[in-house]
């Protein structure tokens, strides 16, 4: 469930980076470039792009209506249409037999022509087969620099990171419940006791990486 309605599942993220200038013009302009693209009438499988957080059709943002300043409030729209195996398989075999009866008897489809005909078959059903559309909902307190995200699924928030950094060009750390703990207690006398019951080993990003 997202953010506005049902339990919550969310992700909470430190935003770090220095925006330009004139911060909400550059957001604007981000926002409206980087907004969601309908594929609904074309054999692409995947569309990721903002929208209104509370209606996926909404791709305009008359008057800045993500801005809540401090807050930006924006859905993450995604639409994927994917062709099952099964149905692949039936229409890639209607194609090879359509293909087989104009040739010579005893003459085979070559490798090259049957992957051909299968690409035919995938992008036909492609054609025909409606986009799923999902929405994840996306809060940003850009004065604190703290932003939580209705999903936690590995899938959405490798989708999410690449679009945000896509748009805004800053860093999204994801704020693990360890990581919060430890720095709660950083300096304390129980810093030491957390580290050793650290779940992994050291951080992408504390290794510099």
């Amino acid at each position: 469930m997202g953010l506005l309605k049902g339990r919550a599942t969310i992700t909470r993220y430190t935003v770090s980076g220095e925006p330009p200038a004139g911060f909400w013009d550059f957001i604007d302009r981000r926002v409206k470039a980087h907004a969601f693209k309908d594929i609904e009438s074309s054999t692409e499988e995947l569309s990721v792009g903002w929208c209104a957080i509370n209606d996926y059709f909404d791709t305009e943002f008359a008057f800045m209506s993500y801005a809540m300043e401090p807050y930006v409030l924006l859905g993450l729209r995604v639409d994927q249409r994917r062709v099952p195996a099964t149905l692949l398989k039936k229409y890639h075999r209607l194609e090879m037999d359509k293909a087989k009866s104009y040739l010579d008897e005893g003459r085979n489809l070559g490798r090259v022509r049957r992957e051909e005909l299968k690409d035919k078959a995938r992008l036909g059903l492609l054609a025909r087969i409606p986009p799923e559309t999902k929405l994840y909902e996306m809060v940003w307190d850009t004065a604190r620099g703290e932003l939580w995200l209705g999903a936690a699924t590995r899938k959405v928030m490798d989708l999410f990171e690449e679009h945000f950094v896509a748009s805004f060009g800053l860093e999204l750390t994801p704020r693990l419940p360890f990581l919060v703990a430890r720095d709660l207690v950083a300096g304390s006398q129980l810093a030491s006791a957390l580290e050793e019951a650290r779940p992994w080993g050291p951080l992408a990003w504390e290794q510099g990486a």
